[in-house]
């Protein structure tokens, strides 16, 4: 069966979303009446798609919606990518660890197991055996401050981020008739209807957009929990810069890994602490940086620069 269009994209960036909204709304598929949306918020219902929308993640197999070689499938029919760019990842880590495939993976535990499909599917196993030194399988209890670390290190240096290095290795080697849909159109109404129209002209598509494809966009957003404080962090920087105190005692994981990563790039010479509890206000953060012993005071060695020029001591990690 010849497709209308591909949809490639890494797992969590809401391309199971994509297709159901242009399945639904396009004049040349069947009718679509049902929504999508399971319990967990995700858009993986299971309702009968007309198979002219195919949507697959374009890396060596891991489950039925993978590409069954390394890269991508149907080489020669239209396609969309959906990208990552550095400013998504804060947002897009946030959600995609219970959402992803519907792994329902709680970061925000003391304690953290994953699933074997987490594990491959974000090669977990390698990259904690280098940074920690441990062996992760399914029975592993991972402690909250290493997966705080974890992410604080993409977050530090983004272009060590999983996610856009997927991204660059993907477009390296893009179809030919291949356009972008950026992953952070789905988290704005405006940009996500104006992307819409641009694929809809530029693959003649023939979607039909009105209150009815903005209502299921609507619920769309109501279904990622982390929609309303997805602009959480820039309140609490701002609070920090202007040393006013507010509460943070119920920021998420990687709210806790962007924080400790701005706090590392702005505060020469400290480290945050890996322990499992973390800072209640913003208060309680000023007063640790003003506090910080002299004599624990070193280069980090996780800042890729320092003063603008290559860390020798990161440099130094990255060869070990």
């Amino acid at each position: 069966m010849k497709r209308l269009l591909n949809i490639a994209f890494q797992g969590g960036t809401h391309g199971n979303f994509l297709r159901y909204f242009i399945d639904r709304f396009s004049a040349l598929t069947p009718e679509i009446t049902e929504l999508p949306f399971t319990e967990n918020g995700t858009s993986h219902n299971t309702i009968k798609y007309s198979g002219l929308i195919h949507r697959y993640h374009p890396v060596s197999g891991i489950g039925d919606t993978f590409s069954t070689t390394e890269g991508f499938d149907n080489v020669n029919e239209p396609h969309i990518l959906i990208s990552v760019s550095t400013n998504d990842i804060l947002f897009l880590q946030r959600v995609v660890n219970q959402r992803a495939g519907d792994l329902k993976i709680d970061v925000n535990q003391n304690y953290i197991s994953l699933s074997p499909v987490y594990i491959k599917l974000y090669k977990i196993k390698n990259k904690f055996k280098s940074l920690y030194n441990m062996d992760v399988n399914e029975e592993t209890k991972i402690p909250r401050f290493i997966f705080r670390d974890f992410f604080k290190l993409s977050l530090l240096d983004p272009t060590k981020d999983g996610f856009i290095e997927e991204n660059v290795r993907l477009l390296l080697d893009l179809p030919n008739n291949c356009k972008l849909f950026p992953v952070s159109a789905f988290w704005n109404k405006e940009l996500f209807f104006s992307n819409i129209e641009r694929i809809n002209k530029e693959f003649d598509l023939k979607l039909t957009v009105d209150q009815n494809a903005e209502y299921v966009y609507d619920q769309f957003v109501k279904n990622i929990k982390q929609y309303d404080t997805r602009n959480r962090c820039e309140t609490i920087i701002e609070a920090l810069e202007n040393k006013k105190n507010i509460d943070i005692s119920n920021i998420d994981t990687v709210e806790q890994s962007y924080l400790s990563a701005w706090i590392e790039k702005n505060y020469k010479f400290i480290t945050v602490p890996l322990t499992n509890a973390f800072f209640k206000s913003t208060n309680e953060i000023l007063k640790w940086i003003e506090w910080y012993p002299e004599y624990y005071k070193a280069m980090n060695p996780n800042l890729p620069t320092f003063n603008g020029i290559p860390n020798p001591y990161h440099l130094h990690n990255l060869k070990k």
